[in-house]
């Protein structure tokens, strides 16, 4: 067992290296470099896996690598199973892959040559003052209509500094998202409002609220199910000052808090006073938590706008295909790769003892993050910063998970896993090493959004056990008690996690009021299961029934141009039994 001194001084070394901005080389942690990755195991472009080298797909399974749309489109029209990645953020492999064998091709969309040039050499909005970028440039901002316009394969860190910097416009401060997730070096997501996207045949569609609202909510949040998104649009906001507090607490007394916001939220719900639910929901509207789960510690952050208000908080987002042909002639060898082979990350031993010496490591390290102060908006906000990504990727391989719990139950969920790592006898918290991070997210309208329904708190928890030889019980019991019924936990679509706590994955009754509305999109989308992924049998998550005055019926006859019949039932699966 290493000694309080050593446990102090790498605490404090990690502490200063995730503090740090900006790493040294790339200014976005990228797979492309090879001499300069963060982890030389990392499989994309070359190799089809995760960024620690796990999850492979198989390895017949062919690598396209197009510079540019019109490329794209022909890999498309030309492999009957296709599936876009980006940076291989990704835990779930039968999603993750397109196929098992040769007649499968998985797209590298950071490949594409304009998005790639931005991420080797991330751009300064300075060298176009008073002019625009060329219209090739993959980030394109639209002052007056407060939107930016970028590439798919982009990530977000390039996005988000790329903004942060655009000050030679209306917004001296610059401009940023409403809102960004925790991981910023995957490829971009966030408050969309048109998506282009290559089809199953290889036509190029771009889709809104106001030309297709049926499918425009199926493709913003698709799960890579419907076709592969190249553009998106996006809402953009200027930069302010923000002021972020932090409350120490334990879990237990931060179930009590979201409690009083659950049944606050309920009672005005069922009173149908619509300003009480606003002043529910801004009490944990921008309220992060990061739970070092060893320690039963919990740093609850909050920020504060000088001029938003109550009634600014939504508890539900309001929200044509315009087709564009294009001639094809068939992939060629400069865009079609068979595989590269990838050793995976080592395990690594030292992960799996002395939880304590982890939970000091990684208590100070996350120090950085909930420092209250004054900042502007692209500082003010949790997001692991370049080195973090660089350390913690290549320190052992891990697994992450993330879980959405309906607002009604959060307190109520937090409570019964408070009782599942910290009651009498528990050693569960032994099992877990680095924090969890918990939100607050509002509705959308999105037909998979793990919020289509209202708002939810996520979850974001990692197992670093499993992957380095030792069975993760704990985090076992945790998971099962988010996805049981006292939490509801939807699983994150783009992480890990279903095969184990999704089998027999019930669409129907995980997505009651949306899920059969998503079928319908891809019964006119993608008939022929083009971007199904692999899974199958007790796996498989792309299922969907319907039944008329009770009687089975196949499921397209439901089906609508604005989506599932008011006609038919959304009908659970019958396959199999969890």
């Amino acid at each position: 067992m290493a000694s309080p001194r050593a446990c102090r001084s790498l605490a404090m070394v990690l502490g200063m290296l995730i503090a740090c901005v900006h790493a040294q080389g790339p200014s976005s942690y990228n797979c492309r470099m090879a001499g300069e990755a963060a982890n030389s195991a990392c499989g994309l472009p070359y190799a089809l896996s995760n960024f620690q080298g796990n999850f492979a797909c198989d390895s017949e399974v062919l690598v396209g690598r197009p510079k540019d749309i019109g490329e794209l489109q022909t890999l498309v029209e030309s492999f009957p199973k296709v599936k876009a990645n980006g940076v291989g953020g990704s835990w779930w492999k039968q999603n993750f892959c397109a196929g098992n064998d040769s007649q499968s091709i998985n797209i590298v969309m950071t490949e594409l040559q304009t998005t790639l040039d931005s991420i080797l050499s991330p751009p300064n909005p300075e060298q176009w003052r008073g002019a625009k970028p060329p219209s090739t440039f993959p980030i394109q901002v639209d002052e007056q209509s407060r939107t930016v316009t970028v590439a798919a394969g982009v990530p977000q860190r390039v996005l988000l500094d790329y903004l942060s910097e655009y000050r030679h416009g209306t917004q001296p401060a610059g401009w940023t998202l409403p809102a960004f997730s925790w991981f910023i070096d995957q490829t971009i997501g966030g408050a969309v409002v048109e998506i282009a996207a290559v089809l199953a045949n290889g036509t190029l569609a771009t889709f809104s609220a106001a030309s297709d609202p049926h499918l425009f909510k199926a493709f913003g949040v698709s799960a890579g199910r419907l076709g592969i998104i190249v553009k998106l649009k996006m809402t953009i906001i200027p930069q302010q000052a923000i002021s972020r507090s932090k409350q120490d607490l334990t879990l237990a007394r931060f179930a009590d808090q979201v409690t009083a916001t659950q049944e606050a939220y309920k009672a005005a719900k069922a009173a149908k006073d619509n300003l009480a639910v606003q002043k529910a929901l801004f009490s944990v509207h921008e309220t992060q938590a990061l739970w070092l789960v060893e320690r039963d510690t919990l740093w609850r952050v909050d920020y504060q706008h000088l001029f938003k208000e109550p009634e600014e908080v939504l508890e539900n987002l309001n929200f044509s295909m315009d087709p564009t042909m294009h001639s094809f002639s068939g992939p060629n060898d400069q865009t079609v790769f068979a595989q590269a082979t990838k050793a995976p990350l080592r395990a690594n031993a030292a992960m799996t003892t002395n939880p304590a010496y982890w939970g000091v490591v990684y208590s100070a390290g996350a120090q950085t993050y909930v420092r209250p102060g004054t900042f502007e908006t692209r500082k003010a906000y949790m997001s692991v910063t370049e080195a973090t990504t660089r350390i913690s990727t290549t320190l052992a391989p891990y697994i992450q998970m993330e879980v959405a719990i309906p607002l009604e139950i959060a307190g109520t969920c937090l409570k019964e896993v408070n009782k599942v790592v910290y009651g009498r006898g528990s050693q569960v918290s032994r099992d877990f090493r680095n924090p969890a991070l918990i939100r607050f997210v509002s509705g959308e309208p999105f037909y998979l959004s793990p919020t289509h329904g209202g708002p939810r708190m996520y979850v974001n928890i990692e197992d670093w056990l499993t992957l380095s030889g030792t069975p993760n019980k704990g985090y076992d019991q945790v998971l099962k008690t988010f996805r049981g019924p006292k939490c509801q936990g939807r699983l994150h679509w783009g992480k890990g996690g279903w095969p184990e706590y999704a089998s027999c994955f019930d669409g129907a009754t995980e997505y009651p009021d949306s899920w059969c509305h998503f079928g319908c999109a891809v019964q006119t989308l993608d008939p022929y299961a083009k971007f199904e992924g692999v899974g199958a049998d007790r796996t498989a998550v792309w299922t969907w029934n319907a039944t008329r005055n009770g009687t089975v019926v196949p499921f397209d006859t439901c089906c609508t141009d604005t989506g599932f019949s008011p006609e038919c039932t959304c009908a659970s699966r019958t396959d199999c039994h969890a």
